[in-house]
């Protein structure tokens, strides 16, 4: 721990990490022999993490196409309230299509991923939220990156 109060990874850590978000099925052998521990230090290691809340859990990468959701959007909110917080989480929680959703700053509220299973259910979603606010869509176009990892910060663009 640092004096901050967050957990200082070193550079095995980070490795841990990526390795962990690449697959996270990958066996404790299998990933002390590629950061170079033995296995003990590495569950140590991957336990400590998740202590800290570092590591928050482990899931399934689903591909929404796949499984019927064939358009993404993205949603800009910019709603009627005062304090909109905790009004539009008791929307959105009753609203699965709602994948992220994002308190911003800027000239909207509220940034909302979605995912549909057609053009006709986006429209009667959008006419349901915009009872809200006003609001922003933009269609997501299959080209888009999709999964990034989380990597150990660097300290300027120059870094590698």
């Amino acid at each position: 721990m640092s004096q901050r109060g967050r957990y200082e990874l070193d550079e095995t850590g980070w490795m841990i990490l990526e390795e962990l978000q690449e697959n996270a099925r990958i066996s404790f052998k299998d990933l002390a022999n590629k950061v170079k521990l033995s296995p003990t230090a590495v569950i140590e290691r991957v336990r400590r993490m998740e202590e800290e809340g570092i590591i928050t859990g482990y899931r399934a990468m689903v591909d929404p196409r796949k499984v019927g959701f064939t358009l993404s959007a993205l949603i800009n909110m910019s709603t009627n309230y005062g304090n909109p917080d905790d009004i539009i989480g008791e929307v959105i929680a009753d609203i699965p299509e709602v994948v992220s959703c994002w308190s911003i700053t800027g000239t909207s509220d509220f940034l909302l991923e979605v995912q549909v299973s057609t053009l006709e259910f986006l429209e009667e979603l959008l006419t349901a939220l915009s009872k809200h606010g006003k609001l922003t869509t933009s269609i997501v176009l299959p080209s888009s990156v999709r999964k990034r990892l989380v990597k150990q910060p660097r300290h300027g663009l120059s870094e590698a």
